[in-house]
C-alpha cells in the first residue's frame, strides 16, 4: 500500500504537469491562430481599402481625362465656329469689293461705250455730209465739163469727152475711197478702245480674284 501510495503521490503531480504543459500548448496555439486570422482579416482589409483607393484614384484621373477631353472638345469646336465666322465673313468681304470693282468697270464701260457711240454717230453724220458733199461737187464739176466741152466744140459722148468725164469720176471715186478708208481706220480705233476697257476688266477682276484666293489661302489652310 505504502508503495501504490507514494506512486500515486508522485504520478498525479506529473500528470497533472503534463496537462497544463498541453493546456498552455493548447492555449498558445489557438491564441497564434486567432492572431494569425486577425493578421489575415488586418491584411485583407488592408488590401481591399488599397484596392478601393486605387478604383477611387483611377476613377477620379477618368473624370478628370474625361472633363479634360470636353473641354479640349469644347475649345475645338469654338475655334471651328470662330473659324468659319471668320472665313466667312472674308468672303463676304471679298465678295463685296469684287462687286464693287465690277460696279466700277461697268460704269466705266458704259461710259466709254456711250462716248463711242456719240463718236461713231458723229462720224455717220459727218461721212454723209461729206457724200452729199461729194456728189453735189462730182454733179458740179461735171456739169462744168460738159458746157466746156460744148464750148469747145467737143461731145462727151466723143473719146476725149467721155475721158474726162471719166476721169472727174474717177477723183470723185478716188476721194470717197480714201474717206471711206479714213473713217474705217478711226471706227477700229474707237472700237479698239472699248474692247481695250473690257480687257482691262477682265484682267482687273482675274487679277482680284488671285489676291483673294492666296489671301484665304494664306488664311485658312
Amino acid at each position: 500500500m505504502g508503495g501504490i501510495t507514494t506512486l500515486a503521490t508522485t504520478a498525479l503531480p506529473l500528470a497533472n504537469a503534463v496537462a497544463d504543459t498541453v493546456d498552455r500548448v493548447s492555449g498558445t496555439s489557438d491564441s497564434a491562430r486567432r492572431q494569425q486570422a486577425a493578421d489575415e482579416r488586418r491584411y485583407a482589409y488592408q488590401t481591399e481599402q488599397q484596392r478601393l483607393q486605387w478604383q477611387r484614384e483611377d476613377e477620379l484621373r477618368r473624370q478628370d481625362q474625361e472633363l479634360q477631353r470636353q473641354k479640349e472638345e469644347q475649345a475645338r469646336a469654338e475655334a471651328e465656329r470662330q473659324r468659319a465666322r471668320e472665313m466667312d465673313w472674308l468672303a463676304q468681304s471679298q465678295n463685296l469689293a469684287a462687286q464693287q470693282l465690277r460696279t466700277g468697270q461697268a460704269a466705266t464701260l458704259a461710259d466709254k461705250e456711250g462716248d463711242a457711240r456719240t463718236r461713231l454717230a458723229q462720224m455717220s453724220a459727218a461721212a454723209q455730209s461729206d457724200e452729199r458733199r461729194r456728189v453735189d461737187a462730182l454733179r458740179r464739176t461735171v456739169a462744168r465739163t460738159r458746157a466746156t466741152l460744148g464750148s469747145n466744140g467737143v461731145s462727151a459722148a466723143d473719146g476725149s469727152g467721155e475721158a474726162i468725164l471719166l476721169g472727174v469720176v474717177k477723183d470723185s471715186a478716188a476721194e470717197r475711197g480714201e474717206a471711206e478708208g479714213a473713217d474705217r481706220l478711226k471706227r477700229e480705233a474707237i472700237q479698239q478702245e472699248v474692247d481695250s476697257v473690257r480687257r482691262r476688266n477682265l484682267l482687273e477682276q482675274a487679277q482680284l480674284a488671285e489676291r483673294q484666293r492666296l489671301e484665304f489661302m494664306s488664311r485658312f489652310y
